[in-house]
């Protein structure tokens, strides 16, 4: 497992081509005795004509019918011609083999495809590699890979082709952004390989020895069969944090280049014409980065991103497989097998083409294939051994269909959760108020808006079609599942811990700070910043964590006993003096008295927050309907002297549980992807937020927090419109909503305070 660091402040030869297009879906021929494609899988509770396909590399894959029939999809009695692939929309060609010439697919029958995983330059990639492909049957002419034949009179092609080797590594987080963004959607890297470099010169000349790490590192490579006569071309990019920096490249211990720069953002670094004759043919190659740095700097630190060696390969296989382009008559050899080599030209990879050798033969360095470019220009192939096709991940899939569906209340869950929500669903649907509630699993919604393509965007695309066309106009949205900023589990915190991004977040660019998560961008399906649907989220890690909010939000609603107790907590520094109090002050005068109490828990009257750490407990314990916390903070605490924090939700004993609202920084920063992960005998505690929400049978029955950091003059103007609005018999959603409307229309808070004030909790639960 790679270690994580967090910065708050990674066939047989010239086979048939298969069954060619046309035809459609026919009856199976009678008769057959113990054939798997004579009767559906009995293992199979149910049946699906739809196969969702899953991959995570490039390359040629096969799909049995068997795979498919273990899988439960259902293709009984379909004919070849109506088989059909397509891959976000579109349909790609495939070779289908129908191994027994009986017109029917059936056992002893496959298919094959060109697919590719989900490239760096997707938009996509920060959070998955998994391409998502569709299988089915369908009349029509479909597409299938074409059989080319070779052209042995063509002109004899290069003795090698021009490799592009690139090596990146996603291993450290940086949350900030480099240069700072100019706005919101401006896209910024944020992985990188490693540890930030310090330039040696900014390290004392008698400890540098003991921090070598810091500036001086080496990086594997290889360029197996490389063209040693021609020159070689290096290219380095570089994430600048601050400073001047200095950097000189070594490439098995030869000096290659050099280079000084200033800058805060990417910076990238060429060297062209490297001799051929330093690299190694077999074996590695060593890349060795130094950051000398200046004397006269005072800060130098910069990120290695990716570096990309350009050199040329010769027409050998690696391990009977190999990628290439070429152009004229070209021959690849070193396979060790002649009966089982296919060749397809893939530069367009919807539309493959098989290329029929023009032949094949031994030769010193093991079988060659000889074969010709179809095209007129220079084309990319893939040759390979029968042995190098890939095996997909294959699942039966049923539409849900959700674009015909109606609700004025989406729970948006992972699977893992679906049946913990459900005891909600039904509350909701059997109280007054006329709640119409849909439960949507998050991987439909990925299906059916984003082509199986894991991404927030497609959880947006779900809701600004459900907004703009559903009958009933969605009113209330809850999210039911966890986040992290380690989307693809690079961490390995997922897997072990159970962090993952159940239902991701949206990253939004705050100025300053980076990365945050933001809920509200989800229900801003028109664009304005403002939210046009009530959004709320539990974030659960485990069905219990659901069970434990929904017990909650159902016993607080049903209980017979009513609070009218406010808590007011605010903070006190020699900086900020009174200034968090007088906002306290400000939303006391906004509690409806005499129908409300209140209590005041000012830090500048404890001169031990020990003793202030206690009060709050005492006072959540009472059971408010409210706590309201003013002042500074971070992710787990409050107050500038820690008098609370997410630990402390563990000796909370309260049965009856407030809303509570922290008007601070990053309390509401729920991603953090360590979060519960226990390293060296200490635990990462959960974000405020979550610890109040998730306690069971103590803490919150709904949070309101930042999750960037924040100023009481954006705040106040929120809290003012809360606080009028939150007693005046609306949800919590309705009031958290409205409060951004009247803020942000007054122009009192700007776009950041919208997006990231998230409310945690079911949008639908109202005080009493």
């Amino acid at each position: 497992m790679k270690r994580y660091i967090f910065l708050l402040f990674i066939i047989p030869l010239l086979i048939s081509c298969g069954a060619g297009g046309g035809g459609g879906v026919v009856s199976s021929p009678a008769g057959g005795d113990n054939n798997t494609s004579n009767k559906p899988n009995p293992a199979c509770s149910s049946q699906s004509s739809l196969a969702k396909i899953r991959i995570k590399g490039d390359g040629i894959y096969r799909v049995t019918y068997l795979d498919l029939y273990n899988a439960c999809v259902d293709l009984l009695r379909v004919a070849p011609a109506a088989l059909k692939m397509t891959n976000q929309g579109n349909e790609i060609a495939i070779d289908v083999i129908d191994y027994n010439q009986n017109g029917y697919f059936d056992d002893g029958d496959y298919i094959e495809f060109y697919g590719k995983a989900l490239s760096r330059g997707d938009s996509r990639f920060r959070f998955t590699e998994t391409n998502v492909y569709w299988f089915s049957a369908e009349a029509g002419a479909r597409k299938r890979i074409a059989g080319i034949q070779s052209n042995p009179k063509a002109s004899q092609g290069a003795s090698s082709f021009l490799k592009i080797l690139h090596m990146e590594e996603d291993i450290w987080y940086e949350q900030k952004n480099y240069p700072e963004v100019t706005s919101a959607e401006d896209v910024r890297e944020h992985w990188f390989w490693g540890e930030s470099f310090t330039g040696a010169a900014f390290i004392p000349t008698d400890v540098r020895s003991k921090y070598k790490d810091f500036y001086i590192r080496d990086y594997d490579f290889s360029t197996p069969y490389i063209d040693k006569s021609k020159p070689v071309s290096f290219n380095l990019r570089l994430q600048s944090i601050t400073g001047s920096h200095y950097i000189k490249i070594y490439i098995n211990g030869n000096p290659v280049g050099e280079q000084s720069w200033e800058s805060a953002g990417p910076f990238n670094f060429e060297v062209p014409n490297i001799p051929g004759t330093i690299f190694n043919n077999n074996g590695t190659n060593k890349l060795t980065l130094e950051s000398t740095g200046t004397s006269t700097v005072t800060a130098d630190f910069f990120y290695l991103d990716w570096f990309e060696i350009g050199y040329y390969h010769t027409y050998y296989a690696e391990y009977d497989m190999l990628e290439f382009t070429g152009d004229g008559l070209i021959g690849v050899s070193n396979f060790s097998t002649a009966t089982d080599l296919s060749i397809y030209e893939i530069s367009d990879p919807a539309n493959v083409t098989k290329i029929i050798p023009a032949k094949t033969e031994w030769v010193s360095s093991g079988y060659k294939v000889v074969f010709s470019n179809p095209g007129a220009t220079e084309g990319r192939f893939l040759a390979l051994s029968g042995a190098n096709k890939k095996t997909p991940a294959v699942e039966a899939y049923t539409l849900a269909d959700l674009r015909t569906k109606d609700a004025t209340y989406i729970i948006i869950t992972h699977g893992d959760f679906y049946d913990a929500i459900k005891s909600l669903a039904d509350y909701r649907s059997g109280q007054g108020g006329g709640y119409k509630v849909l439960v949507v699993k998050v991987n439909d919604i990925y299906d059916e808006f984003g082509y199986g393509i894991e991404t927030p965007q497609a959880i947006k695309d779900f809701l600004r079609y459900a907004h703009e066309n559903w009958p009933s106009g969605p009113q209330y949205v809850l999210l039911v599942g966890d986040a992290t900023i380690d989307y693809k589990d690079i961490s390995g915190y997922g897997s072990s811990y159970g962090v993952k991004s159940y239902v991701p977040a949206y990253l939004y660019n705050y100025p300053g700070l980076g990365e945050v998560p933001s809920d509200n961008w989800f229900v801003d399906v028109s664009g304005d910043v403002l939210p046009e649907m009530n959004i709320g989220r539990i974030p659960a890690k485990s069905p219990a964590d659901v069970t434990a909010v929904v017990n909650k939000i159902i016993s607080h609603e049903t209980s017979s006993l009513k609070s009218n107790d406010v808590v007011l907590v605010a903070d006190y520094n020699m900086v900020s003096g009174t200034l968090f109090e007088a906002l306290s002050d400000s939303i006391a005068g906004l509690i409806p008295s005499p129908d409300y109490s209140l209590t005041k828990l000012y830090q500048s009257d404890y001169p031990n927050s020990a003793d202030l750490r206690k009060d709050i407990l005492s006072a959540i314990n009472g059971g408010p309907l409210i706590v309201n916390y003013t002042g500074h903070g971070s992710v787990v605490n409050w107050t500038t002297e820690d008098a609370f924090s997410s630990e402390d939700v563990a000796y909370l004993t309260n049965k009856s549980y407030p809303f509570v609202v922290a008007l601070n920084c990053l309390n509401g920063y729920f991603v953090l992807p360590d979060d519960g992960v226990e390293q060296g005998g200490v635990q990462r505690p959960p974000s405020i937020g979550e610890a109040f929400l998730l306690a069971p049978e103590k803490g919150a029955l709904g949070v309101l927090a930042a999750s960037s950091i924040g100023y009481p003059s954006e705040h106040d103007p929120l809290a003012q419109a809360l606080y009028s609005i939150v007693f005046s018999q609306v949800t919590l959603g309705e009031a958290v909503t409205k409060a951004k409307e009247v803020a942000y229309k007054n122009g009192e808070i700007m776009e950041d305070v919208v997006e990231t004030f998230i409310f945690f909790g079911d949008p639908a639960t109202r005080l009493k």
